[in-house]
């Protein structure tokens, strides 16, 4: 241990506070003092609950084991712990605590996550001097402040490249500028959803090898990833799925859940099939470019109709194949297209970027705190 620090345990340091705030009982509730939830400002109410900033943990359900400062004169909903730093410990190294105790690992019960400061507060942690914790804060608030304007960088660009989309096409839905209009079908050489869940059973996964064929899933779609994920089928498997087959450049959609993110399988992608979260389109380049189709279905998929009280599901390929929407001159979409490839270049970079400092955030948390 370095020279001066001591380990305690977290409920020596801090002590907790409790929420009674609930939505339905304020809904007609209004006022100047910020009321915070798991997802961020709730609104704003006519009292308060802390007078001084504090630090608040999502200890229930979705985000459980999220740690952020609140403002003073603020309050939590009942979802959310207070935590208050005792004399000897700065508020900001405490949340930096909190955060490399990873809190979602304590968490407990299956249909609703909750997490107990009985439980964590237990945890041993490493207390440096008060101006050492000072010092740490400020570095690893420098670190966190340029990782989220270079996230800010990343919307500005994505603003624009919306912006970019809006003054030459116009609005994709209400078609105002007169482009001609065509169903999805007619501008697919393809539209596949994937088998039914029979025909991709744990059973059937094997291990990755070069004989194996890659399973891809609703994650790929979402996190925008092709290199992730563990499931593969033998060739003898891949052959009866050929028809579900997902090839470079097919472009998959999420449609379980998380529905409507789209991702085109890049080049060198591994062979491989999709499984039933997924909806594979092959589009007719002759008429509608990738960066065009991408876009405009982030308008379209809003009339994708669902079903499924709890899990929602797309509704009928059928049903979709019908959508209509507006395609104008392929020569005008190249030149969107081409716009939009050197938007995405600067967001590779940011993101290589972005990935570097994280990386170095992080080194720094391991050595304080682990």
């Amino acid at each position: 241990m370095k020279e001066g620090w001591e380990y305690k345990k977290l409920e020596e340091i801090c002590t907790k506070g409790s929420s009674n705030i609930s939505l339905n009982k304020i809904e007609d509730n209004s006022g100047e003092y910020k009321l915070y939830g798991a997802s961020g400002l709730v609104k704003g109410i006519d009292f308060y609950h802390q007078e001084k900033s504090y630090i608040g943990i999502v200890k229930d359900g979705s985000g459980v084991g999220r740690v952020d400062i609140y403002p003073s004169k603020s309050s939590l909903v009942g979802t959310m712990q207070y935590i208050f730093p005792k004399e000897g410990c700065e508020i900001g190294f405490l949340k930096y605590l909190l955060q490399g105790l990873h809190l979602e690992n304590y968490k407990t019960g299956a249909a609703i996550p909750h997490i107990y400061f009985k439980d964590y507060g237990k945890s041993k942690v490493p207390i440096p001097p008060l101006s050492e914790q000072q010092h740490i804060v400020e570095e690893l608030d420098l670190l966190s402040s340029i990782i989220e304007k270079k996230k800010a960088q990343l919307n500005e660009l994505d603003n624009l490249a919306q912006s970019l989309f809006y003054e030459m096409f116009g609005d994709p839905i209400t078609n105002e500028k007169g482009w001609t209009s065509l169903s999805l079908e007619q501008l697919t050489s393809s539209m596949v959803r994937g088998p039914f869940g029979s025909a991709l059973k744990k059973e059937f996964f094997i291990s990755k090898s070069d004989d194996a064929y890659k399973v891809y899933e609703q994650k790929h779609a979402i996190q925008k990833d092709a290199t992730i994920g563990e499931y593969y089928i033998s060739k003898e498997r891949f052959e009866e799925l050929k028809r579900f087959e997902v090839l470079s450049g097919d472009i998959i959609m999420s449609c379980s859940g998380t529905i409507g993110e789209f991702y085109e399988i890049p080049q060198g992608a591994e062979k491989g099939v999709m499984n039933q979260a997924l909806l594979k389109f092959t589009i007719d380049e002759s008429l509608i470019s990738k960066s065009y189709f991408l876009f405009v279905m982030q308008f379209v998929k809003n009339n994708f109709t669902v079903h499924g009280s709890g899990l929602q599901n797309i509704g009928s390929v059928k049903v979709i194949k019908t959508i209509k929407i507006s395609v104008p001159s392929i020569d005008l979409q190249q030149q969107f297209a081409s716009q939009i490839q050197a938007i995405e270049h600067q967001k590779e970079l940011i993101k290589q970027s972005i990935k570097e400092v994280e990386t170095l955030f992080n080194s720094r948390m391991d050595d304080y705190f682990n």
